[in-house]
């Protein structure tokens, strides 16, 4: 019978050097997945202020009949 010699801390040697590389690819992710979220926020709130009822009715008008509003060619 062979004898084998069992490794115990391989396994916790490369964790220790992936673990910090995978959380800051993660938390680099989150950060930037927050940014564009305020972002389009912010945005969306900058429409808002500019449109107003008409830029509802246009947007509809343009989905039934393929045409933008009134004063396009």
């Amino acid at each position: 019978m062979r004898n084998y010699k069992i490794m115990d801390g391989s396994l916790t040697v490369e964790a220790a050097l992936i673990l910090p590389i995978v959380l800051l690819l993660f938390a680099f992710v989150m950060q930037a997945g927050i940014s564009l979220y305020s972002e389009c926020g912010d945005t969306a709130m900058s429409v808002e202020k500019e449109g107003g009822p008409e830029t509802i009715k246009i947007f509809y008008q343009w989905n039934r009949t393929g045409k933008g509003g009134e004063d396009e060619d």
